[in-house]
């Protein structure tokens, strides 16, 4: 497994494994392939040209991917949001999303970040598992934060984690 930084010129591959994403497993996210949409390719190329984004690679296949932003603001730029985390089925529990996990947490250090955040659905107990087994704590659950596709409602679990 190759672990690359992705940049701009990856922006089509890159919201195609979203769409997927949001396809397969659309009760584990937040967003949706029209939120993509709606945003822009010409955003999403911004996106990855300023944020850190790597993916897991097998084979030419991207097993797994993950972003880093960093927080903006004066008083708030000492925090990263974790975020876009996904690994494909056929990946999970290969070390792909953790190793995704350490690089995000490895950057976030080289630029000098005191603390990660991240969001998750608070009936995603897999990823929950993985964000704690690397230190993540929950700091905060946001009740009804999405309304899903069906109509029902999902809780929301923020974690952190001090580096």
């Amino acid at each position: 497994m190759e672990l690359v930084q992705l940049g701009p010129d990856d922006t089509a591959r890159f919201l195609a494994l979203r769409q997927i994403m949001f396809e397969a497993e659309a009760m584990s996210f937040r967003g949706a392939g029209a939120d993509d949409d709606a945003i822009g390719v010409a955003a999403w190329r911004d996106r990855l040209a300023r944020d850190h984004v790597y993916a897991v690679v097998q084979d030419g296949e991207w097993l797994a991917v993950g972003g880093l932003t960093r927080i903006a603001g004066q008083k708030l730029d000492h925090k990263g949001l974790v975020w876009g985390m996904y690994a494909v089925p056929a990946a999970r529990g290969s070390g792909a999303a953790a190793r995704i996990l350490e690089q995000l947490e490895a950057k976030a250090r080289e630029l000098g970040l005191r603390q990660l955040q991240l969001t998750l659905m608070a009936d995603n107990p897999r990823a929950q598992t993985l964000y704690e087994r690397h230190g993540y704590e929950v700091y905060a659950s946001e009740p009804d934060s999405v309304r899903r596709g069906d109509g029902s409602y999902v809780d929301e679990t923020l974690m952190w984690k001090r580096l």
